[in-house]
């Protein structure tokens, strides 16, 4: 019975549904992916982000419909070396979109990074999307850490998703 109870500990310790550390390939950023998330697999991927260039690494709530999602992209641009700066340059790239209404905006230190935040709602094609977008330079670019949650998983997911992204280090 010991080594039963010790086997399924284990399992659920190692399970990939649990919180885990993980590192932004080429930026030296790492974030806690929060239990519960898996990577997006590449064909999702694909299809989910069919307009533009999708996202270097997506975490999100399981299929079918992979509706709360955490993407991780670098941009090669040349960043502002001041922080209000990029934060005025990125406000402005968002407030176009249908349905736009900020939440919060600012600039956070986590860890040695400062990051641009702005959360914000979007109207998206079935229904008001909350997007927490985050934005730090690194080394050839700036990363730029979008969440998103449509309007009815807002309330479950709104605080797994601030922790995420305050875990970025």
């Amino acid at each position: 019975m010991r080594r039963v109870l010790t086997v399924l500990l284990l399992a659920a310790v190692l399970s990939p549904a649990q919180a885990a550390p993980v590192e932004v390939p080429g930026t030296g950023v790492r974030f806690t992916v929060p239990q519960g998330f898996v990577k997006m697999p590449p064909d999702i991927l694909k299809l989910k982000y069919a307009r533009g260039t999708p996202p270097a690494a997506v975490y999100s709530t399981p299929g079918p419909s992979w509706a709360v999602n955490i993407a991780f992209a670098v941009r090669r641009v040349e960043v502002p070396g001041d922080m209000t700066v990029l934060k005025s340059l990125l406000e402005r790239s968002v407030q176009g979109v249908p349905g736009f209404r900020w939440d919060s905006r600012g600039i956070k230190t986590l860890g040695t990074r400062s990051w641009v935040v702005l959360r914000f709602w979007v109207q998206g094609a079935d229904g008001p999307i909350y997007n927490d977008l985050r934005a730090t330079p690194v080394p050839g670019g700036l990363l730029i850490v979008t969440a998103n949650a449509a309007k009815s998983q807002y309330p479950k997911y709104v605080k797994v998703l601030g922790t995420a992204l305050d875990s970025l280090r």
